[in-house]
């Protein structure tokens, strides 16, 4: 698959980084909602109303969707124009930073530094792209599908590993639960001295470059989504992206409202929703992809997962979500990878990527709409965001099943 000992090399240093960025981006699942709900800390006033306290919660994780949605596409852009090698040592060296305001914000429970953190963070999680544009410039056409298969899965270890870490070191009696973005900033700094030191710059000037330019995502959106079947994708594909967005991100703030758990035990749900994706994702969609189409895929998951976020409102007892979470799960990971898959098949060649592009706007626009509704809406009822989530994946289903024919 690689021509060289130093193709080699440097793929394994891109599949570190990418893991590393997805360990960055799920540790803080188990960590901000028991932080900020706990009276008992002081990043509010003893008597600031909970309605309060889930809204900026819910500001808190949309604001890393806001930049990421600029940050992605000028990384991106800037590794076209200055190669890979610069643009991943700069962004893993300013998430080092972010980590370090985090951490920091969580020892000295205060806001704005936590919301700088969450800003610098998010502007720095355009790895993804640059770890997908690295590995095409390292394979051909014939080992691309293997070797990006190799990076999603590895990296899907990573966010596997995030929310497990992050809930066993955000004991709020070692340093206030700044512990997990102290881990993050100290993993986030081995990474950039082993791409420093191991990475090789596979990119290659062309004679002609593309202007940089975060507003070229949004002419891009335009021209795919003139295309009637990609815009129906696309249009699924948000309502999807914000009904998932309403329970992966509100789900820990539901069973801290609801059940008084802490970060530990957040984070051990978190992991095991994890694997559950993971499975699914890399083994049992390829095993159903094979005797069922990408639509019938598609509509499957939403509908589950629907039913799964809806059966989300119903236990008394914690241990019944043990099997209601594989439920919503399995819907979930359908949904999105099946999502991705029809964009590109229905994308023509010249299209991959700018489709692939405005699907993960798409993507990015649900997690910054589902948590700036769902921080008032918990606030106001612990079962709004769920019920909400569960809609809008309805509503993906119906939309999809109603408009999409297939050619």
């Amino acid at each position: 698959m690689f021509r060289s000992k130093q193709q080699y090399r440097t793929f394994l240093t891109v599949l570190m980084t990418y893991t590393l960025d997805l360990v960055g981006f799920s540790i803080v699942f188990p960590v901000l909602a028991p932080l900020l709900l706990n009276p008992q800390l002081h990043f509010f006033a003893a008597d600031t109303p909970e309605v309060a306290r889930t809204t900026v919660l819910g500001f808190l994780f949309a604001v890393f969707g806001i930049v990421q949605f600029i940050g992605a596409p000028l990384a991106g852009a800037l590794a076209d124009h200055y190669g890979r090698y610069k643009i991943f040592l700069w962004t893993i060296a300013l998430s080092v930073f972010g980590y370090i305001l985090m951490a920091m914000s969580i020892y000295m429970q205060s806001l704005p530094y936590l919301f700088l953190g969450r800003i610098v963070t998010g502007l720095c999680s355009g790895n993804y792209s640059l770890a997908q544009s690295t590995t095409a410039d390292l394979t051909d056409v014939h080992h691309r599908s293997k070797a990006f298969g190799i990076l999603l899965g590895v990296g899907g270890l990573g966010f596997v590993a995030g929310p497990w870490i992050g809930g066993k070191l955000a004991n709020p009696d070692w340093l206030h639960g700044s512990g997990a973005f102290i881990f993050a900033a100290i993993a986030a700094l081995i990474n950039f001295f082993i791409v420093l030191c191991f990475f090789v710059e596979t990119w290659q000037r062309k004679a002609e470059q593309a202007k940089i330019s975060v507003f070229n995502i949004v002419k891009d959106i335009h021209i795919v989504i003139r295309q009637k079947n990609l815009r129906i994708i696309l249009i699924a594909y948000l309502f999807f992206a914000i009904g998932w967005g309403f329970f992966l991100i509100f789900s820990p703030t539901f069973l801290v409202q609801k059940f008084s758990l802490g970060s530990d035990k957040i984070g051990d749900i978190f992991a095991y929703m994890a694997i559950i994706w993971f499975f699914v994702s890399m083994f049992l969609n390829k095993e159903l992809s094979g005797k069922f189409s990408l639509r019938a895929l598609i509509l499957a998951g939403s509908l589950i997962a629907s039913v799964g976020v809806a059966l989300f409102v119903f236990p008394e007892t914690l241990w019944l979500y043990w099997i209601i979470i594989p439920v919503a799960l399995l819907g979930g990971a359908l949904g999105w990878v099946n999502l991705g898959a029809i964009l590109s098949v229905k994308a023509s060649e010249n299209m991959q990527g700018r489709a692939m592009g405005a699907g993960g706007a798409m993507w990015s626009m649900g997690q910054i709409v589902a948590p700036l509704a769902a921080g008032p809406m918990a606030g106001w009822n612990i079962y709004s965001p769920m019920l909400a989530g569960s809609f809008f994946l309805l509503l993906s289903f119906v939309y999809f099943i109603w408009s999409y024919r297939e050619n």
